[in-house]
C-alpha cells in the first residue's frame, strides 16, 4: 500500500480513503500517495491495458499496477477468454463509482481496502458476492473474512508494516515498543507514513499493549496517549511517498521508519546499508475486491475475484510483488516465508485498523496528526 522507492505510490489497506463523514474523500488521503498512485494517479486518472472490451478491473496506480500487470494479467489470460483491461487509480476509485449512472459503472471490478471496503459499503457502492461463483473461500484464512464481512468484497492480498533501519547504527529494533526505547531515542531519527495516520497509531497501541495487541486503540480515552507514544518516537520525517522515505535515508536524518513490506521486501536490497525487520505482532492492510454496483459482467467479475483467491495464483503472484495474501495454501518464495502468514494463527498477529470504530474518530485523529507534524 506504500510508495515504492521511485516514489511510486501503492495502496490500501494503502490504501485508504479516510473521510470526515461517510461519503466523503478524505483530505489527508489526496495528499499523501504513500499507498497506492503516483501523483498524476491522484488526479482520478485511469490507464487502460488492452482492448475496449472486456472486464474493466481497477487496481491501486503506481508500483501496484505495474506488479499487478506482471504477475497476474498473464496468469488469467492463460486460461481465460475474457480479456483484462487493467485501470489504474487511488484516491478517485469511489468517487468515480459514485459519480456514474448506476447501471453503468467505470469499471467491473475494483480493489478496495479496509476504509475504501468500510465507505464504499456505506454508499451502496458494491454488488453483493454470488458465493455460488467462490470456489476458493474455503481456503481463506478465517481471520481475514471474520475482521471484515465477504458478503460484497473478498480478501484476497495485503501488507503487514516493517521496520526500516540502518545496519550500521546502534539501533535494532525488533518490536514496536523499541521504538520508544533509549536507543531509537539517540538515533538520527525516525521516518512514518503522515498520510495514513492509524498505521503509525496501531503499531504505537501495539507497543504500549499487553501481549502485542492493540486494543488500546479502541477506547478514545487512550488516542491522546497513543499520540504521544507516536511524538515520543521522536518522528524526524513525516513522509508523503516512499520516496521521502528512502531518501531521508539517503540523507542521513533518520536511522528507523515505518513502512509497509510489500514495498520494502524486494526493493530494499537497492539501498545501501539498510535492513529491516517485521515485528511478530504488527499492524497491515488487506484488500477486498468488490464487484461494482450496476455491472453487467457480475459473472465474469466473479470469477476473476475467485480466480485471485486461487493458492496457485497467489504463490505465482508472490514471486513478482511480496504481499500477504490470503489463501491458506499458498507457497511464498523462500525469502518472504517466515515474515508473512501462512496459518489462521499467524495471520491473526496482524492488528487490521477496523473502520467501523475508526469512522466516528477520523476527523479528529486526522487534525492531531496535522498538528503533530506542524509543530515537530
Amino acid at each position: 500500500m506504500a510508495a515504492d522507492p521511485d516514489g511510486v505510490a501503492e495502496t490500501s489497506e494503502t490504501g485508504s480513503e479516510s473521510v470526515a463523514d461517510a461519503s466523503a474523500i478524505s483530505r489527508r488521503g489526496l495528499l499523501s500517495a504513500t499507498a497506492v498512485g503516483s501523483a498524476t494517479a491522484l488526479a482520478g486518472c485511469a490507464e487502460l491495458f488492452g482492448g475496449d472490451e472486456g472486464l474493466r478491473v481497477m487496481v491501486w496506480s503506481g508500483n501496484y499496477a505495474d506488479r499487478f500487470e506482471d504477475g497476474l494479467v498473464s496468469q488469467w489470460e492463460a486460461d481465460h477468454d475474457t480479456e483484462i483491461q487493467i485501470e489504474r487509480g487511488w484516491d478517485g476509485v469511489l468517487e468515480q463509482i459514485r459519480n456514474a449512472p448506476e447501471d453503468d459503472p467505470p469499471f467491473d471490478v475494483t480493489v478496495a481496502e479496509g476504509n475504501f471496503y468500510y465507505y464504499g459499503r456505506q454508499d451502496d457502492l458494491f454488488e453483493p458476492i454470488d458465493r455460488d461463483n467462490i470456489s476458493n473461500e474455503d481456503e481463506i484464512m478465517d481471520f481475514f473474512t471474520e475482521i471484515r464481512d465477504p458478503e460484497y468484497g473478498m480478501p484476497v492480498d495485503g501488507a503487514p508494516c516493517t521496520i526500516i533501519h540502518r545496519e550500521d547504527a546502534d539501533v535494532d529494533p525488533e518490536t514496536w515498543a523499541d521504538l520508544s526505547g533509549d536507543t531509537v531515542a539517540d538515533s538520527e531519527g525516525v521516518g512514518i507514513d503522515t498520510g495514513f495516520w492509524w498505521y503509525p497509531m496501531y503499531a504505537a497501541a501495539l507497543g504500549m499493549g499487553e501481549e502485542g495487541e492493540a486494543e488500546e486503540m479502541y477506547d478514545d480515552t487512550n488516542h491522546e496517549e497513543i499520540l504521544d507514544g507516536v511524538d515520543e518516537w521522536g518522528v524526524d520525517e513525516w513522509a508523503s511517498s516512499g520516496e521521502d522515505i528512502w531518501q531521508a535515508f539517503d540523507n542521513e536524518a533518520i536511522d528507523v521508519a515505518q513502512w509497509y513490506y510489500d514495498q520494502t521486501a524486494y526493493d530494499i536490497d537497492d539501498e545501501d546499508g539498510l535492513t529491516h525487520t517485521m515485528p511478530e505482532q504488527t499492524t497491515g492492510w488487506i484488500n477486498n475486491w468488490c464487484v461494482v454496483r450496476g455491472t453487467d459482467m457480475q459473472d465474469e467479475a466473479e470469477e476473476f475475484i475467485d480466480f485471485l483467491l486461487d493458492a496457485e495464483v497467489q504463490s505465482e503472484w508472490a514471486e513478482d510483488h511480496p504481499m500477504m495474501f490470503s489463501n491458506e495454501n499458498i507457497e511464498y518464495p523462500e525469502e518472504l516465508e517466515n515474515d508473512l502468514p501462512t496459518t489462521d494463527e499467524e495471520a491473526r498477529n496482524v492488528a487490521f485498523p477496523d473502520w467501523e470504530y475508526l469512522s466516528d474518530y477520523d476527523g479528529e485523529l486526522s487534525e492531531a496528526f496535522d498538528s503533530m507534524q506542524h509543530s515537530s
